[in-house]
């Protein structure tokens, strides 16, 4: 960098008028080796003090500062819409409507075994062979049904209330001893009286015996308690 301004100075300075100057050639020795600008070195050493001042150097045309353009803060980012997620609603579609469930079975009826003062009481008279007791059930609103039994077999059974079933078995209807009997004859032809009615003038109205549907002795002595029962 030095030996380019030292020559430049130099060119200058050879082509300013009325410069004369005497240039003395030092014999180059030849142990020295030759360097690219040494000569011009040699020359700007041997001109007078004047001849080297350098020129005062041109300024170099100021280029106007780049002026700072303010940067503008970014616009702030308009809030992202996000669209809500669906909210679960009632559904348009029918909701599948409960099965029904079975109505509860009625309770069985509460049996109560009659002591001798409520047989007294009762409508109607029978007679009960040993091991036999008379119990009832669940009474209605104007009606009792009583069933006389042995252990849990029941053998007759007598409705007491307004208007009764009469009759329930198919048979032959025969009047004797104030009430309606039904009679029915078996295969081998001889007849059972399954079931009687008494009518009454006062409450309660009718009195319904029948026999349940049993076989050989048991059915014998179910018609024999039936045909004991008689109004009171």
């Amino acid at each position: 960098m030095k030996t380019s301004v030292a020559f430049a100075a130099l060119l200058i300075a050879l082509n300013a008028p009325g410069l004369a100057f005497a240039q003395t050639t030092a014999p180059a020795s030849s142990s020295q080796t030759t360097r690219p600008g040494s000569g011009a070195t040699r020359d700007l050493n041997s001109l007078p003090p004047a001849a080297v001042a350098p020129a005062p150097a041109t300024p170099a045309a100021r280029t106007p500062a780049a002026v700072a353009t303010p940067r503008t803060a970014p616009a702030a980012a308009a809030p992202r819409q996000t669209t809500p997620a669906p909210t679960a609603g009632p559904s348009s579609a029918t909701a599948p409507t409960a099965a029904p469930t079975a109505e509860a079975a009625p309770e069985p009826p509460v049996m109560t075994v009659l002591n001798p003062a409520a047989v007294a009481a009762l409508p109607f008279t029978v007679e009960l062979p040993a091991g036999f007791r008379i119990t009832t059930g669940r009474p209605g609103p104007n009606f009792n049904i009583y069933t006389i039994r042995r252990g849990e077999q029941s053998f007759v059974t007598v409705y007491a209330g307004p208007a009764s079933q009469f009759p329930i078995y198919t048979g032959e209807t025969v009047q004797a001893g104030g009430r309606a009997s039904i009679v029915v004859p078996d295969q081998t032809g001889q007849r059972h009286a399954l079931e009687h009615l008494f009518q009454r003038a006062t409450a309660p109205r009718e009195i319904h015996i029948w026999t349940s549907s049993l076989d050989g002795a048991d059915q014998a002595l179910a018609e024999q308690i039936a045909q004991s029962v008689d109004d009171r």
